[in-house]
């Protein structure tokens, strides 16, 4: 008995072990995902900032950013979102104890070459709760994963929540502001996932197409991009292909309508296919996340819904995209913090990169420009820089193509391992 409740305990301290780097907790905020939150909390070595301008609109979008870095010096950005409950603040805070845990880990990293920023998408209960201004884009609910128009302060503004990543991405490639810039990566996980999986397919092509990555971990469905399904549907279940879950052409959202009038699926498959994507999933997340009956015939679970999409592109006329990775983080269920900190997403986060050709001057896929704003400048509650080892900037190495990875090997498990098995 004494030796199993050891094991135990071994079995649950593992996660507690694993990091050399004393994680920041999250801050109490009042409110809740469903009655709308009260207030976007300050954050230590991160800008809230309340303003952030969306080009062509009087409309403004908060957000998160890393604090106190040099633009001159970042070599990479990483944009990550909420899940659905909109706690913009737990993945901020998330992704910037991934990147100092690594820092105090790995010499050749350097933490001041890469800027975090997490969009805040508002929700119209968030509004009426307090935790917004009247100034600032918001959706429904759920109305931003799927890239739907902001529905305040101005519907008639038909700003896309995939308009507003178009906007970020040209933020970051900005060679007056980032002259060094070499990599975006946009990091989602569940609702986010899905989020960035549909941007892969959806975003207008730009001049630095090849600079962006998409990280795709535990969506709760697809875009799929045939119409065949690996489940058929126990009774009637219309708008199978239809978007989000599909490309028939059903409900495509205002933001691609023209496109997919003149590209259809075929262009919208191919585009999605050459870009840098990033499948990521655990293999114990065996919850069914969206439970309609569209996701229903991809498979029951995120874990066999992501395979089942797998299967799916390895079966396709061209086979395995080049471009698009797999990693299959063992053990792993429905936890974006250890999601992002594995090993696999900790390279792909901080240290792969898809070109090392120089940065072009970017250019908004609708011709608005890019935000007027400075790395370190903002509205609103901001701390000041994050301090960080000197090395170099960690950026190098080419991605790795249509690779499977089956390892996760959290940081000091192995000796937790070896120390049960002396104890016991």
């Amino acid at each position: 008995m004494a030796r199993s409740a050891l094991s135990l305990f071994l079995l649950s301290a593992r996660i507690t072990f694993s990091y050399a780097y004393d994680w920041v907790g999250l801050p109490p905020v009042n409110g809740n995902p469903d009655n709308g939150w009260q207030q976007i909390p300050p954050l230590n070595n991160a800008n809230l900032i309340t303003n952030w301008p969306i080009p062509g609109t009087s409309s403004v979008f908060p957000v998160y950013q890393s604090s106190g870095l040099d633009p001159s010096q970042v070599t990479r950005a990483i944009i990550v979102p909420s899940g659905k409950d909109r706690d913009a603040w737990a993945y901020w805070t998330t992704i910037q104890n991934v990147k100092m845990d690594l820092a105090s880990t790995d010499s050749s990293f350097n933490p001041n070459t890469t800027s975090i920023l997490t969009p805040i998408f508002l929700a119209d209960v968030d509004i009426k709760a307090g935790g917004g201004s009247s100034t600032q884009l918001y959706w429904s609910k759920s109305g931003w994963h799927s890239g739907e128009y902001a529905k305040g302060p101005n519907e008639g503004d038909k700003i896309s929540s995939f308009a507003v990543m178009d906007a970020l991405v040209n933020y970051y490639t900005n060679t007056t502001m980032y002259p060094n810039m070499q990599a975006v990566i946009f990091a989602g996980h569940s609702a986010a996932a899905q989020f960035f999986q549909h941007y892969a397919a959806l975003r207008l092509p730009t001049t630095n197409d090849h600079r962006v990555n998409y990280i795709i971990a535990n969506p709760g469905s697809y875009l799929w991009l045939v119409q065949d399904r690996p489940v058929q549907p126990q009774g009637e279940c219309q708008g199978i292909d239809d978007y989000k879950y599909g490309l028939s052409g059903g409900k495509m959202p205002g933001y691609s309508t023209g496109d997919f009038k003149k590209n259809g699926r075929d262009g919208v498959v191919s585009r999605y296919l050459s870009r840098y994507v990033h499948y990521a999933l655990g293999t114990a997340d065996n919850g069914p996340g969206d439970t309609s009956c569209q996701a229903w015939t991809q498979g029951s679970t995120h874990l066999e819904r992501g395979n089942n999409f797998i299967n799916m592109l390895k079966n396709l006329p061209s086979g395995m995209p080049t471009t698009h990775t797999i990693d299959m983080i063992e053990g792993v269920s429905h936890q974006n913090d250890q999601m992002f900190n594995s090993t696999q997403l900790r390279q792909r986060l901080f240290k792969d990169v898809s070109t090392n050709e120089p940065l072009q001057t970017s250019s908004d896929p609708s011709d608005s420009g890019s935000g007027s704003k400075g790395g370190n400048s903002g509205n609103g509650a901001s701390s000041s820089g994050s301090s960080g080892s000197s090395g170099s900037n960690g950026s190098n190495g080419a991605l790795s193509s249509g690779i499977v990875s089956k390892t996760n090997e959290l940081l000091g498990f192995g000796m937790l391992f070896a120390l049960g098995g002396l104890l016991l």
